[in-house]
């Protein structure tokens, strides 16, 4: 069956891609591939070169593909070296025939960035700015409030937040909160969002993060699963030099600006 040619929707997709290892990594390729579940047949695939990714080291990229009409389809990622799939990911998402000014809000968090700022009393402290991401995939919302959680143990917990106001429908913002925090600790870190004081989505990152393994300066990106949703599993990893063992591709998928186009008609 023909798909009506005035009527489609844009997805950003962003992949983060991490290189743990020692050793720089080969030349690097993308390829996205959207399906649609109903017929198991692919509606918009793109490959594309990434370069390398120096060692001990981490990038994002994007990619714009075009699918046919609204509707649930699937968003599947492969990381590839002289033409061997290093590691995949793929998430279902739902693209939304556009949006009623009534609809409510729809909170997603995304990632979370992590800086180290500053070293603080002789280096036994660092200033961390930490700058969660969130996609609102509904309608505008009310008053939103961050809270961002730094825990060690149930004891040591520390948390800040970050007024963030009203974020329109397909809006993605992040806020940003510091703290100062003891470097040669283990934290796990959680967010939670509210809407005119109602919590509507939180999540824990993924991953214990240990403050005295990142360089100074360099901004770091993390997962973040919402609570009530597990990770979605991955392949095992190749054993690739560059990328064995703890491998490489985060594949944390974030499809932005799902925009419902229709051509003006005259």
């Amino acid at each position: 069956m023909s798909v009506p040619k005035d009527i489609g929707a844009e997805l950003t997709i962003t992949s983060y891609i991490q290189n743990n290892q020692n050793t720089d990594s080969g030349s690097l390729f993308l390829k996205v591939t959207v399906e649609d579940p109903s017929t198991n047949l692919n509606v918009a695939e793109k490959e594309t070169g990434i370069g390398y990714i120096k060692s001990k080291s981490q990038t994002h990229y994007s990619v714009s593909l075009s699918v046919p009409e609204p509707g649930e389809y699937l968003i599947e990622v492969e990381l590839l070296e002289n033409g061997n799939v290093l590691s995949s990911n793929g998430e279902f998402i739902t693209v939304k025939a556009g949006k009623d000014a009534k609809e409510p809000a729809d909170i997603l968090l995304t990632d979370m960035n992590l800086v180290i700022k500053q070293y603080v009393d002789g280096v036994s402290k660092v200033v961390v700015d930490v700058s969660p991401g969130i996609y609102n995939q509904g309608g505008d919302s009310g008053p939103l409030t961050m809270e961002v959680r730094a825990m060690v143990d149930p004891y040591s917990v520390y948390t800040k937040s970050d007024e963030m106001g009203m974020i329109q429908g397909s809006g993605r913002v992040r806020g940003n909160v510091q703290f100062i925090l003891p470097k040669n600790s283990e934290y796990s870190f959680s967010i939670n969002i509210e809407e005119n004081g109602k919590t509507v989505v939180s999540g824990n990152v993924d991953e214990k993060i240990r403050l005295n393994e990142i360089m100074f300066n360099t901004p770091m990106t993390y997962r973040i699963v919402e609570e009530g949703k597990a990770p979605v599993p991955t392949p095992a990893d190749a054993e690739t030099p560059g990328f064995h063992g703890s491998t490489a591709i985060l594949c944390l998928l974030l499809v932005f600006s799902t925009i419902v186009m229709s051509r003006n008609k005259n």
